[in-house]
């Protein structure tokens, strides 16, 4: 039986630089982007797909739907030529509303592509300017009303703890979103990287006016039917990112382009960060064997499983690395009455805990 594979791919060109941003992303000359779609599928072409089936696709960045759709549609026709893509596979796109027309989400959904990722971050025109965005308000329902008109799975990005930003704003972005039946919500809390404008200017954002703008987010989403199924994600029953879930329950997974991570046989590959390197051919820059039973892939499992609303199978993990936990931190768990909570052999975060996760981990490694 083929073992499942997710695929990511990382195209690391946008239309320019959010002030927030330290992701391995420029604008680039059609030149470069020629260049390095070409790298890109020869490193495709090269990659041993015979024991997997793929089930995910994430075209992630960088802003994918900054360059045409050709470099899209075309590494999706080379994954299907040398990779089993199951039928049923998500192929995921993720967008920006300035640049994403119907030209292009008409290309995206004749290749197979059945989900859409949009980057809306507030419903305030004003916080859009302050954060370096190049959209509005109103791009982005110009946007929505495309991408729905192709794809009944779209889903948004806001982010909590802008400059300036309060339960007002969070208010009006998640009505936006929830007014448009999008099937998918991912609520982060802005960090300031150093190296980035918002650092330079020396903002730094209030984590407690933060943590109470997620807390308004959580209570508005769930207002509107949409479930928490992991710490930064909501989504309607039926609409969770299955490339993501992905990675919290540790499946393997191969990522191809600048920057992209793998994790492929109990192994750990990070490639170099360098545009111009990968371009010539320079890939992988490091490597790391993960033993399956052991310690650090016991704390993974733990670190990963705890960010989502299923939480982690007891038994399973007490199986795969000798440690029942209802044995070995059962008096840690008792003093966590009321942040999480063991159901059906379950152990999981309230909502509460959700608050508290990081501390909540420490205690019961």
């Amino acid at each position: 039986m083929s073992k499942r594979l997710g695929v990511y791919v990382h195209i690391p060109f946008c239309s320019g630089k959010c002030y927030y941003c330290d992701f391995v992303s420029g604008v680039g000359s059609d030149e470069e982007k020629a260049a390095y779609f070409a790298a890109l599928r020869r490193e495709i072409a090269a990659f041993d797909f015979s024991e997997y089936e793929v089930r995910t696709v994430y075209f992630g960045g960088g802003t994918p739907s900054s360059v045409p759709a050709r470099h899209v549609t075309d590494t999706i026709a080379l994954i299907r030529e040398h990779a089993a893509v199951s039928d049923d596979a998500e192929i995921t796109v993720e967008c920006n509303p300035e640049s994403l027309d119907e030209d292009k989400a008409k290309a995206y959904a004749d290749a197979g592509v059945n989900r859409i990722s949009m980057g809306l971050q507030t419903a305030s025109d004003d916080l859009l300017k302050a954060i370096g965005r190049r959209h509005t308000v109103h791009d982005f329902i110009v946007a929505a009303d495309v991408a729905q008109k192709y794809f009944s799975n779209v889903s948004a990005d806001m982010m909590l703890g802008l400059p300036g930003q309060d339960a007002a704003d969070v208010s009006r972005t998640v009505k936006l979103i929830a007014g448009r039946d999008l099937r998918h919500v991912s609520a982060y809390a802005l960090k300031v990287e150093e190296g980035t404008p918002l650092a330079a200017r020396g903002y730094v954002p209030d984590d407690d006016l933060a943590a109470d703008l997620y807390d308004a987010a959580c209570d508005l989403l769930s207002g509107f039917g949409y479930r928490r199924y992991e710490v930064s994600n909501f989504a309607f029953p039926g609409y969770e990112c299955r490339h993501n879930l992905g990675y919290w329950q540790r499946c393997e997974y191969a990522g191809f382009g600048v920057a992209a991570h793998s994790f492929l046989r109990d192994t750990r590959i990070a490639h170099t960060s360098s545009v111009s390197d990968y371009i010539n051919g320079v890939g992988e820059e490091t490597k790391e064997y993960i033993p399956p039973h052991g310690e650090e892939a016991a704390e993974e499992t733990l670190m990963l499983a705890l960010r989502t609303a299923d939480g982690l199978d007891l038994d399973e993990y007490a199986r795969s690395f000798g440690n029942d936990l209802r044995e070995t931190r059962a008096d840690v768990l008792r003093e966590l009455e009321g942040y999480a909570e063991i159901v059906n052999g379950r152990l999981r975060l309230t909502d509460k805990g959700m608050y508290v996760m990081n501390d909540i981990i420490v205690r019961l490694l």
